[in-house]
């Protein structure tokens, strides 16, 4: 038996189960009888003995980016109140440093379970890691491992949020939409891609590939893609595939005298802060960072107190339309 039917026969969350069974939370008297009662339905064994004290450790890209960081956020303080510290450490974007760290984190008796955000596919050191029993959750960005090796993961759907975006740029009259998407080889890039990609084509729209532009997730490089949205048969919408991305692509566009929205719509993907703050107001479809995290730490929960037992979770984008996209302005008459 496992913790998670424990939770569905007392009608609590897996986390509430398991913070109960340690002595870390204190709940009413009713529902602590219904934990206990499932406990013995359900014949779950709470070896109290093999409970360790310990660290959460979260392996992320980077701290830059506003949307690792308030995802770190979240995950810290519902880590705290599940009574675990969390430890982060950012990979920099490299391949090795990724392999690095689970290496790292999997080989330290205080790390009782890991959250892994990374930024390439392969990790031999996370796979090796999970096969030695520590604790896994991925999220975000998917990490191929053979078929022996279970993991849960929580992701977003992001071929559906850039359907949506590039949906919404179409309905506004926009016939020549571009995407500025993150480095090849990524399932969340190659998702959007192909969201963008069927967008076009369900609103009878002809996907331009020199209008497809993929880079990395900086700002540099937003500002540096502006002149080729700007050359003969230009388009008038962007859906950019990062916050961090487009707040590049407004100031390069604005250094060279493109204004947005009038001359180009602009659609971001994360939902940052920033923003809401930016000039115009920047449209986007917004990461569920608080639900990500907590789906995150109920996997994490159900890993460590039930191993073996996997979950697989996709949540959705939300369009937040704000000033950065408009209706494109008439051609002028001949």
């Amino acid at each position: 038996m496992t913790l998670t039917q424990v939770a569905h026969e007392a009608g609590v969350s897996v986390s509430t189960v398991s913070r109960y069974l340690r002595g870390q939370l204190k709940v009413q008297d009713k529902t602590a009888q219904r934990i206990d009662n499932a406990v013995r339905a359900t014949g779950y064994r709470v070896d109290r003995g093999t409970r360790r004290d310990g660290f959460i450790a979260m392996v992320v890209p980077e701290l830059t980016n506003p949307f690792y960081t308030s995802l770190a956020e979240e995950c810290s303080t519902l880590a705290a109140e599940a009574g675990y510290s969390l430890l982060i450490a950012a990979s920099g974007r490299q391949h090795a440093r990724e392999n690095a760290l689970s290496a790292q984190l999997s080989g330290t008796d205080s790390i009782v379970g890991l959250i892994f955000a990374g930024m390439h596919r392969t990790n031999a050191e996370l796979e090796r890691a999970i096969a030695g029993g520590l604790p896994v959750v991925v999220i975000d960005e998917e990490v191929d491992l053979a078929p022996s090796t279970a993991v849960s993961t929580v992701t977003v759907d992001n071929y559906g949020g850039a359907y949506q975006a590039t949906s919404y740029l179409a309905t506004l009259g926009h016939r020549r939409i571009a995407h500025v998407g993150g480095p090849p080889g990524l399932l969340t890039s190659e998702d959007r891609l192909r969201g963008y990609r069927d967008a076009l084509a369900a609103h009878g729209l002809d996907a331009d590939e020199h209008l497809v532009l993929r880079g990395p997730y900086t700002e540099e490089y937003g500002a540096s893609v502006v002149p080729y949205l700007t050359r003969a048969g230009a388009p008038t919408a962007v859906f950019v595939g990062s916050d961090i991305v487009a707040v590049g692509l407004l100031s390069g566009a604005e250094l060279q005298g493109l204004r947005i929205p009038e001359d180009l719509s602009v659609v971001g993907c994360d939902g940052i802060q920033l923003g809401q703050w930016l000039r115009p107001r920047l449209t986007t479809l917004a990461q569920p960072v608080r639900p990500l995290a907590h789906a995150a730490l109920e996997a994490l929960g159900g890993a460590i107190d039930s191993p073996g037992e996997t979950t697989r979770q996709v949540l959705p984008l939300q369009l937040v339309v704000r000033g950065s996209a408009v209706a494109p302005r008439p051609a002028p008459q001949a």
